[in-house]
């Protein structure tokens, strides 16, 4: 008997522990919102801060300060809003989150003179702010940078950066110094999304790119950055408007109009690059993507009146200096790429292969390409590339076809009627009976929608599919994106 009370009291205590530590679960993931007008009590309120709160900011002018270990959870996250959307700015100081999970930074105006630090930290937010740092006393200044030992899978998203003209990036994504092997490893699984990233320049030999994801010593190391859906506008500063630094990213359904520069795969393998528009705009210098490294996917890419040639043409397999072994700052000779239904529409150029440095591209693809109205060569080898597959694509109109012999009608052919018209949105689209529809060859299983986002089924060349469906991925303006988007 005095054993069965013995077995009762320890299940008593056991569920009496269970129901305390539910109710204490309970509490730490309810909502509660929490005032604040002085830069006193928002420290107080996000030093006290548990899963749950939300901290509402009134309208003033603030301190940014750093927010040191604090824990939010998936659901139940800290968040620290602007009560009206920029009616609180930050002035001065640094805002830097050191070793924080799960928390939401939204609505505020961030003015200060020093860079933006997510540091160890994951899951972060920043949406919904107005981003425009003092540059006034600096030559160089990030915006914002994430990094550190257990970074990844923060969000930068709706935001809008304007008006930088020093060097130094919009965002930076780094990473660790090194890890237990020696190698320097990059922050993982962030994404940017939906922001607007305007006016940044005057033109800069390096360093002034607008989105810089890793650097030369850890181009080995595996980013899985995701940059989608966001409107780069007047983006002059650096060559490289996007330039990535590491591995098995995707940039993708961004929209460029009058941008000096391109998307680099400066370092890494395994990247992807598709669904993106290009608009020259008339502007020296505008480009559309240039490639290094090995197994690149470039498809579903429209351009149009790009001027750029070289380092800035519509698309550029470039050369190496280097093979598959090097010092990690080179260009590393480009194996593998995939360049698969992108179209190239009035742009001075097209498609160029080894335009610089001596090792040439090899074993690559180019495939089901649309090039249409070039002023120059539509596809140029600089310099032979190494066992080389084209197939299925097209040039129509004016334009040189290619500045090499013993192509195929299989491999490119030349249609002197324009296969494209001008649509009702302002793009150029597949005319009715143009020779491109149904005229994709090859296996592209990974082609599964055009620029559009319409399912193709016997795929048409270039990035358009012809079809009646409805459009969900269009070239993206200002109100598309940025605060409230």
């Amino acid at each position: 008997m005095r054993k069965f009370y013995t077995i009762i009291l320890i299940l008593f205590l056991t569920l009496s522990t269970f129901n305390e530590k539910m109710n204490v679960y309970a509490t730490s993931t309810e909502t509660n919102n929490i005032y604040v007008s002085t830069n006193d009590e928002l420290e107080d309120a996000v030093n006290n801060a548990v899963p749950g709160d939300t901290i509402i900011v009134a309208d003033g002018s603030y301190e940014a300060f750093k927010i040191k270990n604090k824990i939010g959870t998936e659901d139940a996250p800290i968040t620290i809003t602007a009560e009206n959307t920029l009616g609180a700015t930050f002035d001065e100081g640094q805002l830097h989150f050191y070793e924080c999970e799960y928390i939401v930074f939204k609505g505020f105006g961030i003015y200060t003179d020093s860079e933006i630090k997510i540091e160890g930290s994951n899951h972060i937010r920043l949406t919904n702010n107005h981003i425009r740092l003092n540059e006034e006393d600096t030559d160089s200044l990030k915006w914002i940078r994430i990094y550190g030992e257990n970074s990844g899978y923060n969000q930068i998203d709706h935001n809008i950066f304007d008006e930088k003209t020093k060097l130094g990036n919009f965002i930076t994504i780094d990473g660790t110094n090194e890890d237990d092997h020696g190698s320097c490893v990059s922050s993982q699984y962030d994404v940017i999304e939906y922001n607007y990233f305007y006016n940044i320049g005057p033109r800069a030999d390096n360093e002034m790119e607008a989105i810089r994801v890793g650097w030369s010593e850890m181009s080995e190391s595996s980013g899985y950055t995701t940059i989608q859906y966001n409107l780069f506008e007047e983006c002059d500063g650096d060559p490289e408007i996007i330039s990535i630094k590491t591995c098995d990213n995707i940039v993708r359904y961004n929209t460029f109009r009058s941008c000096q520069g391109v998307v680099s795969l400066r370092h890494g393998n395994r990247n992807e690059v598709y669904g993106n528009f290009f608009f020259g705009e008339g502007k020296e210098g505008t480009g559309g993507i240039r490639v290094y490294g090995s197994d690149h996917k470039i498809y579903n890419n429209y351009m149009e009146g790009l001027t750029g040639s070289g380092y800035s043409a519509p698309i550029i397999l470039d050369g190496g200096d280097v093979d598959t072994s090097g010092a990690l700052n080179k260009h590393f000779r480009v194996y593998r790429a995939e360049v698969v239904n992108n179209t190239i529409v009035n742009c001075d150029y097209g498609i160029e292969i080894g335009t610089n440095y001596s090792y040439a591209p090899s074993d690559c693809i180019i495939a089901n390409n649309l090039i249409v109205n070039s002023e120059n060569e539509a596809i140029a080898e600089y310099n032979e590339p190494v066992n080389m597959t084209y197939e299925g694509n097209i040039v129509s109109g004016s334009g040189d076809i290619i500045t090499f012999s013993s192509i195929t009608d299989d491999e490119i052919k030349f249609v002197e009627e324009v296969e494209l018209e001008l649509s009702n949105d302002g793009l150029y689209r597949l005319k009715q009976d143009s020779v491109s529809i149904d005229s994709s060859v090859g296996n592209y299983s990974y082609v599964t929608i055009d620029m559009d986002g319409q399912s193709r089924s016997l795929a048409d060349v270039g990035a358009d599919e012809f079809s009646s469906d409805d459009i969900v991925i269009y070239p993206l303006t200002s109100s598309d994106v940025g605060i409230d988007n």
